[in-house]
């Protein structure tokens, strides 16, 4: 729970540079169920997977700056660089809020899939016990 908890709020945070990192925490966790080398393995893919979402967002964000140079948007150019001067207050906040999602979202979860599970083993535990009761019926008759 710590490391998804970990890793969730790396990867909310808004900032690129930390994905290496929570990829190689999530993929390191992931391979310890395979023993130390599944840990070190998985630990290795999960830097470079954060490294290559790293860069490409990076490299979206540069698509979207030359296209409104070449454009000449003027507009679009100032919108850009707003998006990068915010503050560090900002950026908590945005952070803050992308963790509370993800928290509903996952609190949701928590609570529909036991619903969903013992609905469908209730109907499959009914279904056994009429089949053995026609069974049962059958064998008397």
């Amino acid at each position: 729970m710590k490391y998804a908890l970990m890793v969730i709020i790396i990867m909310t945070s808004g900032c690129a540079s930390l994905y290496p990192v929570g990829g190689a925490v999530a993929g390191g966790g992931l391979g310890s169920l395979a023993g130390p080398a599944g840990a070190a393995l998985g630990a290795g893919a999960g830097a470079l997977a954060g490294q290559v979402i790293a860069k490409d967002r990076e490299a979206t964000d540069l698509k979207d700056q030359l296209k409104a140079i070449t454009q000449g948007d003027v507009q679009k150019l100032i919108a850009l660089q707003a998006g990068k001067s915010k503050g560090a207050f900002d950026k908590v906040i945005d952070g803050i809020y992308r963790v509370l999602w993800l928290l509903g979202i996952s609190a949701a979860l928590w609570f529909v899939l036991p619903i969903v599970w013992a609905k469908w083993h209730v109907k499959k535990t009914i279904k056994k016990h009429v089949e053995e009761i026609n069974g049962n019926a059958k064998k008397s008759s």
